[in-house]
């Protein structure tokens, strides 16, 4: 489970790490599913070839991770309820257990993502903006040749729109 970027290019989760660097998108109750076979650990089935899953107990960290490929800071492991701290970055999963994060840990990987994708978030409101300005744009120009072809004259005009009347003409005579 994981969270969608509005303009759905960008889906985040909490990826476990494995000994080896790889990244899980999912698990079961025997580990989790890496991509890509080296021979060391379980396949993962016929229906994933290309993937292995990596005992729980092996899972020492985990980061943010994004479609896009990026990813977050690491988060490590920690053995006793003790040491774990979410200023610096660690968490207890209990060793013999599903090697999952806290709601705590999750939210705070969320955040870091939701950072992750601002910039892109941001870019659908200037879509949205540019969308409604090229409407708003046609609208203008329909209503001005309505007003012009009903006898209105290029000062009235410009009044209305708040530009001069040689503005107005030189903007929408032609159409």
């Amino acid at each position: 489970m994981g969270w969608e970027s509005s303009d759905y290019n960008h889906e985040g989760w909490v990826a476990a790490v494995a000994p080896d660097g790889r990244l899980s998108a999912s698990s079961n109750g025997t580990g989790m599913f890496v991509h890509g076979t080296t021979g060391d650990y379980e396949p993962a089935g016929e229906f994933y070839p290309d993937q292995e899953i990596v005992p729980h107990d092996l899972i020492m960290s985990w980061r943010g991770a994004c479609t896009c490929g990026w990813q977050g800071e690491l988060w490590q492991r920690v053995p006793t309820v003790a040491d774990a701290d979410v200023a610096t970055r660690k968490e207890y999963a209990p060793i013999g257990e599903i090697a999952d994060v806290s709601g705590e840990v999750e939210e705070a990987v969320r955040e870091e993502w939701l950072v992750h994708i601002a910039p892109s978030e941001a870019i659908r409101g200037v879509e949205a903006a540019a969308k409604e300005h090229r409407q708003a744009g046609h609208r203008l120009d329909k209503t001005v040749a309505a007003a012009k072809a009903a006898g209105a004259s290029w000062t009235d005009i410009g009044r209305a729109a708040r530009i001069s009347r040689q503005a107005a003409h030189e903007r929408w005579a032609d159409k």
